[in-house]
């Protein structure tokens, strides 16, 4: 009770000082870097604040959590300014997630940070069998006081309440379908996800994933939502945030709203609701929505209302390019942004409203079409960075087919 009354006297201190919003998620795409001082910034200050902020981490997804905890911890004291910074000793063989004295450590912080590695350590430490531990419980109880909850890569990537996704790319996703359950896939790129779904800190009806452009993951995502959707914890819509990027959820529990922070990338956006799968040899689906926000840009997670950033300009009359660019490698998982990429530069050429990509997997090899009629693309230069152009978009039309193209 008292760590409780000591939670909500440190929130409205900070929220009397502008620096709080309460009941928020900091959700990080992975590779989060020592200098991205908005995101470790945006943690603490949610938290109450440099000097203020308490945070626990969890490092329960690293091979090594006492080692990634003393990084996290250095990083949120002595470089970001938190007051302090407690490790939460939960891991996947530690069986202390039910101990009460751990619980009220967690009950003692006013802000969360789940690092990165291997989501399903986090469920089966802090969820097994999709049971709230009493740690579990202890977080949700402080997320719903006010504190601040943050994740980057397995730490994002389990905060949901629906279907949680554990591995797989996007060829192998299309080509094989989403299995369930248990850590090892059949192949080794197969599409697996945990059928009790994550943490439940996020339940908005959205699937998380991370590492998102960098791995060209927008495939697996798609096929991901339509296996699932049906599903008692299933979902027609999921986001996928890119490496070194946030989405900051706020207002979690009445008007949930996200919005995108970081300039090395930005958060993919699909939802399947309207999507058609044709059952014929060379179609798969049609009518897949996808959106891509960057910098500034926000979404309401209820009703899937964007709203661009002020400092950004319709592109439609002052597109850059002439023609749309063809991919003939779309589903890449290198490391290169290829999805991300050409779907920026398809909306910013003033000619083709239609392009279809390629695959460069055979057996099957895909064709991926981009239709922007309905869509409207947003441009702008970064205001910490005049030099450099950034897109954002809204209702790109995805359809997915085996291609009949040889060669």
């Amino acid at each position: 009770m008292f760590a409780m009354k000591l939670l909500l006297l440190n929130i409205l201190t900070a929220t009397f000082l502008g620096l709080v919003s309460s009941q928020s998620l900091v959700l990080v795409g992975g590779g989060l870097t020592d200098g991205n001082a908005e995101i470790w910034n945006k943690v603490v200050t949610l938290a109450g604040g440099k000097g203020v902020a308490k945070i626990g981490i969890f490092t329960t997804a690293s091979s090594d959590p006492i080692g990634a905890a003393e990084y996290y911890v250095d990083m949120f004291v002595n470089v970001y300014g938190a007051a302090s910074a407690t490790y939460i000793p939960v891991t996947e063989t530690s069986n202390n997630a039910d101990d009460p004295s751990v619980a009220e450590l967690a009950r003692q912080q006013t802000g969360f940070f789940f690092g990165g590695g291997d989501q399903l350590r986090i469920l089966t430490a802090l969820r097994p069998n999709g049971r709230d531990t009493l740690v579990l419980t202890a977080v949700k109880d402080m997320l719903k006081a006010g504190a601040v909850v943050g994740g980057t890569s397995a730490g994002t990537a389990c905060q949901s309440s629906a279907v949680m996704i554990t591995s797989g790319a996007s060829w192998d996703a299309l080509t094989y379908g989403a299995f369930s359950g248990g850590p090892k896939p059949l192949r080794s790129n197969d599409l697996t996800y945990d059928e009790k779904g994550g943490l439940g800190l996020l339940d908005a009806g959205w699937v998380t994933d991370t590492h998102f452009s960098e791995r060209g993951r927008e495939g697996r995502l798609i096929r991901l939502l339509q296996d699932t959707k049906g599903r008692d914890i299933g979902t027609p819509r999921g986001f996928g945030v890119d490496e070194d990027m946030g989405l900051v959820v706020t207002d979690l529990y009445t008007k949930p709203v996200g919005t995108v922070i970081g300039t090395s990338g930005g958060v993919f956006f699909a939802d399947v609701t309207n999507t058609v799968v044709v059952p014929s040899q060379n179609t798969f689906y049609t009518g897949v929505s996808a959106h891509y926000l960057t910098q500034d840009d926000s979404i309401d997670l209820t009703t899937g209302k964007i709203t661009f950033a002020s400092w950004k300009s319709p592109l439609r009359g002052n597109e850059y390019y002439t023609n749309a660019d063809v991919s003939t490698d779309i589903l890449s998982a290198n490391l290169n942004r290829r999805w991300a990429t050409f779907a920026d530069q398809f909306f910013d050429n003033r000619r083709d409203d239609f392009i279809a990509h390629l695959s460069f997997e055979r057996d099957p090899r895909f064709e991926v079409t981009f239709d922007r009629l309905n869509g409207a693309g947003y441009g702008g230069y970064f205001p910490s960075d005049p030099s450099t152009f950034v897109v954002s978009y809204e209702n790109l039309q995805v359809a997915i087919h085996e291609s009949t193209t040889i060669g």
